[in-house]
């Protein structure tokens, strides 16, 4: 960035963020304090009336009500281009994208009043976590969920729930959409991720985490909610964050394969080693302790976990609890 194009964009975050230290312009725009101080400087003698508070909450203000004309956005692309940086993760993420630091000064600082509104809530109700666990891509009903959760409407979602058997089944569930979350992850050097839906359930009770990818189908409600007053979706996130990385974590499995399965293996996996039967040891990733032991039962009796234990114990318990719904079932048909 340019000095002439940074005099600027000091001058648009002061008026589109009010009170800012010289510290926080740094890390911004990507240079030094000292770099900040002299452009400071630069601007008071181009007659920029910048003004400063010293001590505990103090930073640099454009004093009055000076205003910088900038270019006008319509408000579909305002709350789409702040969204598209919120999901870079920062500013200083853009430092050799002048083009892209300019447009977004422009739109902070020249932003009608109830185009901000619509930022804010924005802001409010989808959240990006940029930080990276390992990916899968989003679901197909995010557009509908992203304008339920912006007009606050009602859904009705199909989708895998866990029974009293303790097995995912699934079932319509309605909800009250409170927010969405981006959660970032990183597969083979590329950056991915994966849509959460934050709601109130109706079934539960409570709110909880829905997967975006996991919803196979969706409905629109006419009603209108409200999330409570108190909810705060990071706040939330933060800590559910870490009850769900238990469960979808990435895991990287070794099965030994007999050679009758073999063509049934699917998605990233690699040959570790071969067996004169025509058997197999193999390393498969999957995305998640969920997704993994549906993989694993998909091979039926031809494929034996060797690790993670936690996943070998997993299979044995949901196979055991299919065979005992079976026998129920047969003891159930045999009173006919």
């Amino acid at each position: 960035m340019q000095k002439i194009e940074r005099l600027l964009a000091i001058t648009l975050l002061l008026q589109a963020r009010g009170k800012m230290t010289a510290q926080r312009l740094a890390s911004i725009l990507g240079v030094s304090a000292r770099t900040i101080y002299r452009d400071i400087d630069a601007l008071s003698l181009a007659h920029v009336p910048i003004a400063m508070d010293y001590g505990p909450g103090g930073g640099y203000y454009l004093a009055g009500h000076y205003q910088f004309d900038a270019t006008a956005f319509t408000r579909e692309e305002a709350v789409s281009l702040v969204l598209g940086v919120d999901m870079a993760g920062n500013y200083s993420l853009f430092a050799g994208d002048d083009g892209l630091h300019r447009a977004l000064f422009k739109l902070e600082a020249a932003l009608p009043e109830e185009y901000r509104a619509d930022i804010k809530a924005a802001r409010e109700h989808i959240l990006f976590d940029t930080t990276a666990w390992d990916g899968d891509a989003t679901g197909a009903f995010l557009e509908s969920i992203r304008q339920a959760v912006l007009a606050g409407r009602r859904l009705d979602l199909l989708y895998p729930w866990m029974t009293r058997q303790a097995m995912p089944a699934l079932r319509w569930l309605r909800v009250d959409p409170y927010g969405l979350v981006y959660k970032g992850q990183t597969s083979r050097q590329m950056r991915t991720g994966v849509w959460y839906l934050v709601a109130f359930c109706h079934a539960s009770q409570q709110v909880e985490i829905f997967r975006v990818g996991y919803i196979q189908d969706l409905r629109v409600r006419q009603e209108r909610i409200q999330p409570p007053s108190n909810f705060d979706l990071q706040a939330y996130w933060q800590e559910a964050r870490r009850h769900l990385a238990e469960k979808e974590q990435p895991l990287a499995v070794t099965l030994r394969v007999k050679a009758a399965a073999r063509y049934r293996l699917r998605g990233n996996y690699t040959v570790l080693q071969e067996e004169a039967d025509g058997s197999a040891l193999v390393r498969v990733q999957q995305e998640s302790l969920q997704d993994a032991v549906a993989y694993v039962l998909s091979l039926g009796s031809e494929a034996v976990v060797l690790s993670p234990a936690r996943l070998r114990a997993a299979v044995l318990t949901t196979a055991e609890r299919i065979a005992a719904l079976y026998r129920e079932e047969v003891k159930d048909a045999s009173n006919f």
